[in-house]
């Protein structure tokens, strides 16, 4: 029966469609392989109350102005 089947196609959509097989198993084994370190019931730390999770400028803010010369 699956010689049957597979005796339909041309040579070429045979080859085609072991190559279109063997792509998406390794896109597969890729994705799991990727995703094997992660862990699942990771939740980012929304810190405590008392913490101070904000980034500040010290000083004053200085912006680049090309015009104007370095002091030496």
């Amino acid at each position: 029966m699956i010689t049957q089947w597979i005796g339909k196609f041309s040579t070429k959509q045979i080859i085609g469609f072991v190559i279109a097989v063997l792509v998406a198993i390794y896109i597969v084994w890729y994705v799991i392989e990727a995703l094997d370190g992660f862990d699942p019931n990771f939740k980012p730390s929304t810190g405590t109350a008392g913490s101070n999770t904000t980034s500040e400028i010290k000083g004053e803010l200085q912006i680049f102005d090309p015009s104007k010369k370095k002091a030496e």
